[in-house]
Order: structure tokens, then C-alpha cells, then sequence
């Protein structure tokens, strides 16, 4: 699935490669010269400006004209009309060799009328101005939004149809990019509510999401009218996206490959990012430009640490970080910026699905350890060795007292009863795993004719936990325990709670038996570890180990 999407990228990458290098798509730089002032004569081509000034000044609300020369560099095809397209602040009447050719708005009239007009909009340039050779681009302009901000003019000039359709086919194909990640931002934030509570799953739907949204924003201007009123607005927003990305994919890498002192360093990484975003906030693709190179070096540090301490998946991150620089160096702003965020979101990708694969694998081992354990508990309720004493027992007792040896019977049938209820569920409740500890220790007592005592403190009888642990961990402390002075084993099960966690301490109060032996996990334990596993994960954690009282046994389960 992974090797499949990584082609669609690839195919999508090398689509934009060959749009964004289109040889006749190329923007111009000419001599742009202004004059304040309004006169018509000024569109003529053959007026001497070389006494206007290079630079715009603030011509404040007056009307100013700005005059510069073209040169189209051979003829057009046959039937195939040429077009310019002029990016600028303002609105203005364009002049090809002092014919008007279309407007962008009413020069002189922008207060008194809506914001109408684009920041960069194509004209047609007729065909018997087309030709080969020196022409003239004169504009009648006025700029009453932003006054004292002179963006300048930027112009290309080329085929009609390719004005149109190139933003268009560049705009479907990044697009197509936006919607793979907007599904993956939803799948990914639902997998986290529903089933991973992992933090590096939600870093991951929220870097997705923010991407999806970058790219709508970066390309909204091709398909929806945007006044140059309006332009700081989306500069604005895609810088803070910016910010937000380029501060939560370090913070993504730190967690996945467990960096040391993660917190130092992503809270300096965070005043750094700061600090280059108000420092510079005006310059919009200067400013981003600092917080994705930033993104890089720290990632870089992140992954690299990871390489040296040899862990695994981190060559290929390390080697699309090097590829980066190689987008940043050959590649227009534009193009870096969503290729690069592309690879990285793959390479977070890439990662999580290999954490995702492993923890399945894990689940899955779990649940045939979880069986064959199941199996082996039950095996050892009914093998000949327990069977026999337990008849044996049971004969000892009718013989002696027949009406005790029915509550013997009793209690047997009672465990094996409550055993094939909870056998093959996940989860049950806690009052019938306690039901089922006192019928063991009903039976027990008649078997070993010890005093087997029962006590409880805070029990929630709402919660849930998986079958037999307790009572696993029951037979556990009759196995490594012997009974006091007085021919007595208490239990003693208590629950404490908080907002983060569940802790389940079960005390046997007895002797060990042998105070010096070092004991190993047996079936018992790893019986207890799998069903913990199986139902919660890696959210748990367990102990069992001997003290001055006896056995205890204490079960963390996190929220």
C-alpha cells in the first residue's frame, strides 16, 4: 500500500517538475519605469521615458503610469493568440502598443467602488501586435489599498491557452496531493480516538491536516478572485501554517526516535521559531523560507542522533532530509516548499506504519499467547494430579461429613461454572472475578483444610478486568506461601484510583516458603502479562515480588 502511493506521489512530482521548468511559461524582468501624473499620450510607444523614474514612490490616491519594454523573442503559431499576464498591487488599464488590451479594476476610482479586480490577471494581446520583436506594456494605475507597499510588476507573456490552463493543471494535481492528505488527517485522527491513543498518531493527523490546508491556501488565488486588499491575508495564514508545521514535524521526529532531553530542545527550537517569525513578519517567503530551513537543521539533528544510536528506520529519513537540500537549491520557492513538506509527511508515514505493523504484530502474538495460556489454565484444573487430590479430598470429606462434602461439590461446580462463563471474553466484571477468587479459595480449604480469608478495600464494582488474573495470582500466593502460626493465608485485594490510572495491589499475608530461592515468571505470570497486553495495550504495567508480609501483587493500568 505504501510502495503504491509513494508511485502516485512520484507521478505527481514529476508532473509538476515538467510544468514548473515549461519553457513558455517564463517570466519577464524589462526596465519598469513610473511617472505620477495622467496623460493618454503615455501610452504611445514612442514617447522618450527615459526620464521617468525606476522606482514608484507613494503616489498616494493620484494616478501614475508605468511603461515597460518587451521583446517577444520569435513569432506565434498560426492561430494560437498570445496573452500577458501582470502580477502587481493596484488597479490599472493595460496598453500593448497603445492599445488598450483589458482592464484590472478603475484606476483613480477605487474608493468609490467595490475591490474590484485580481492581484495577477491575464489579457489577450491581439494578433497584429503579436509579432516578433520590440513592443511596448503600458499601465494607467492607481493604488489606493496599501499605499506605501510597492510590490512592483511582474509580467509573462506567452500563449493564451497556456496562461490559463498551466495554473489550472498545476492547481488539479496539488490538489489531488491536498485531498490524499486531508483523508489521511481524518483517518489517522479517528484511528486515535478509536484505537491508538498515541500522541506521534495525533502529531501526525494534525501536520497532515495543516499541509491539506497550506496547499488550499497557497493555490486559492488561481480559482477564486483575490483583491490585492486581501493579499497579506493569505500571506498571513500561510505563514502561521508554516510556523505550526514546521514546529510540530521536529517535535513528530523527537518522539518517534525517543531524543534525549526532547524537551530542551524543542522548547528552544520553539522560542527560535519565534523569534524568526515576529522578527521578520513583512517579509512573507523570506520568513518562511527561515522556518522551513530551521525544520530541516533540527530534524536533521533528531534523525542523525537517531542514526548514530543505530535505530531503525532512520537511514531513509536521514537520506529524504538530504534530498530536501537538493529541492531547496534547484527548485522555485513554491515547488520546494510543498515537495519538501511532502516527503517529510511520507517519511512520518513510513514511520507510523512500521510502529502501527509492529504493534498488530504484537496484538496478534498476544492473542495466541493469550489462548494457549487460557488452555493451559484450564488444562490444570482438570489434570489427573488435580483431579485426584480434589477426589480424594472430596471422598475424605463425605466419609467424615457428608453434608460438608456437598458444600465441597458446591464450591467445585460453582468455579467450574463461573470459569466456562468468562473463558472466551476480554473483559468482565471485577465482582465476578472476586466471585471466582472466593469459590478457589472455598475449594482450597476444604482441599488443604487451611483458613483462607478474603478482604477487600475500594473496589469499584464498575470497573472491568480481564478473566482469571486475579485469581491466577491467587494460586500463585498459595504456591509460594504457607499458612501462620494460627493455620491461616489472608487476601487482600485494593483498589486505588486517580484520573490517569487504576492500581490493583493483591496481598498474600503469609510465610514464603522459600525465602532465599530466586522465582521466575511461570505460566501464571505470563498468563497474567497476555491477558494485560490483550486488553490494554502497552498501557499497563505489573509486579509481583515477595516482602516482610508475604506476596504482593500490584496491576497499573493507565488510562
Amino acid at each position: 500500500m505504501v510502495f503504491q502511493l509513494l508511485k502516485k506521489l512520484l507521478f505527481i512530482f514529476a508532473v509538476l517538475l515538467i510544468i514548473s521548468c515549461e519553457d513558455e511559461y517564463s517570466a519577464q524582468t524589462p526596465i519598469t519605469r513610473y511617472k505620477i501624473g495622467d496623460d493618454n499620450s503615455w501610452s504611445k510607444k514612442n514617447i522618450d521615458d527615459s526620464n521617468w523614474s525606476t522606482k514608484r514612490g507613494n503616489p498616494g490616491d493620484s494616478i501614475f503610469w508605468v511603461r515597460m519594454n518587451v521583446v517577444l523573442s520569435k513569432d506565434p503559431k498560426p492561430y494560437e493568440p498570445q496573452g500577458v499576464l501582470i502580477y502587481s498591487f493596484g488597479a490599472h488599464e493595460v496598453y500593448w502598443d497603445d492599445v488598450l488590451i483589458g482592464t484590472n479594476g478603475i484606476p483613480g476610482q477605487e474608493y468609490t467602488t467595490n475591490k474590484i479586480g485580481e492581484v495577477d490577471r491575464s489579457f489577450i494581446i491581439p494578433d497584429s501586435l503579436s509579432k516578433k520583436g520590440n513592443h511596448l506594456l503600458a499601465l494607467r494605475a492607481s493604488q489606493y489599498y496599501h499605499q506605501d507597499h510597492d510590490r512592483g510588476y511582474g509580467i509573462v507573456v506567452s500563449s493564451y491557452k497556456n496562461l490559463i490552463q498551466v495554473p489550472l493543471i498545476l492547481t488539479s494535481f496539488t490538489y489531488v496531493l491536498a485531498g490524499a492528505f486531508f483523508l489521511t488527517a481524518i483517518y489517522f485522527f479517528i484511528l486515535f480516538f478509536t484505537n491508538q491513543k498515541s500522541l506521534s498518531v495525533l502529531l501526525f493527523s494534525f501536520c497532515s491536516f495543516l499541509f491539506f490546508l497550506l496547499i488550499i491556501i497557497e493555490y486559492i488565488k488561481f480559482y477564486i478572485p483575490i483583491h490585492y486588499s486581501n493579499f497579506f491575508v493569505r500571506l498571513e495564514i500561510i505563514g502561521i501554517l508554516t510556523f505550526l508545521i514546521s514546529f510540530l514535524i521536529p517535535l513528530y521526529f523527537s518522539i518517534q526516535f525517543s531524543f534525549p532531553k526532547r524537551k530542551i530542545l524543542i522548547g528552544l527550537y520553539f522560542v527560535l521559531l519565534l523569534f524568526i517569525y515576529f522578527l521578520n513578519r513583512g517579509s512573507y517567503d523570506y520568513t518562511t523560507k527561515l522556518l522551513v530551513i530551521s525544520m530541516w537543521v533540527v530534524s536533521a539533528i533528531i534523525v542523525a542522533n537517531a542514526v548514530l544510536r543505530k535505530e531503525a528506520n532512520t537511514i531513509a529519513v536521514f537520506v529524504t532530509l538530504l534530498v530536501n537540500v537538493l529541492f531547496y537549491n534547484f527548485l522555485e520557492y513554491d515547488m520546494f516548499l510543498i515537495l519538501s513538506f511532502t516527503l517529510l509527511l511520507l517519511c512520518m508515514f513510513y514511520i507510523l506504519a512500521l510502529q502501527l505493523k509492529k504493534q498488530r504484530e504484537a496484538y496478534a502474538y498476544s492473542l495466541v499467547q493469550t489462548t494457549r495460556l487460557k488452555h493451559e489454565l484450564l488444562k490444570k484444573k482438570i489434570q489427573p494430579h488435580f483431579l485426584m487430590n480434589t477426589l480424594t479430598s472430596l471422598i475424605d470429606w463425605v466419609e467424615e461429613s457428608p453434608s460438608m462434602g456437598i458444600r465441597f461439590i458446591e464450591a467445585l461446580a460453582e468455579e467450574f461454572n463461573i470459569l466456562n462463563q468468562i473463558e472466551d471474553k476480554k473483559l468482565i466484571p471485577i465482582s465476578q472475578e472476586i466471585q471466582l477468587c472466593k469459590s478457589f479459595l472455598n475449594i482450597m480449604k476444604y482441599r488443604k483444610e487451611i483458613t483462607y480469608s478474603w478482604h477487600q478495600e475500594g473496589i469499584d464494582q464498575t470497573c472491568k478486568i480481564p478473566p482469571a488474573v486475579f485469581h491466577t495470582l491467587i494460586e500463585n500466593g498459595i504456591t509460594h506461601c504457607m499458612p501462620n502460626s494460627s493455620n491461616e493465608i489472608d487476601f487482600k485485594l485494593t483498589q486505588r484510583s486517580t484520573s490517569k490510572s487504576i492500581t490493583y495491589i493483591l496481598q498474600t499475608i503469609a510465610i514464603i516458603r522459600h525465602p532465599d530461592k530466586i522465582i521466575k515468571d511461570g505460566t501464571g505470570n505470563k498468563y497474567v502479562k497476555a491477558r494485560l497486553t490483550e486488553s490494554y495495550g502497552e498501557k499497563w504495567s505489573f509486579d509481583s515480588k515477595k516482602d516482610n508480609n508475604g506476596w504482593t501483587n500490584i496491576i497499573t493500568i493507565h488510562q
